[in-house]
């Protein structure tokens, strides 16, 4: 399983959202479901910006 690593920019703050999926497909389409319910909930603004991925057992 790998981890992708996504920053979040509200405009006041910039976090890191660490997503679990098999592919970034998956990934992605878990990033846009939480883009959908965070604007429903605050009505704010944000930038998503792709950081890179995490692989767990690489050795």
């Amino acid at each position: 399983m790998k981890h992708f690593v996504f920053l979040i920019d509200n405009g006041n703050e910039t976090t890191e959202q660490k997503i679990s999926a098999s592919g970034m497909t998956e990934a992605v389409k878990r990033i846009k479901e939480l883009k959908k319910k965070s604007l429903r909930d605050k009505q704010t603004t944000f930038k998503i910006t792709f950081k890179g991925v995490i692989y767990e057992n690489a050795y």
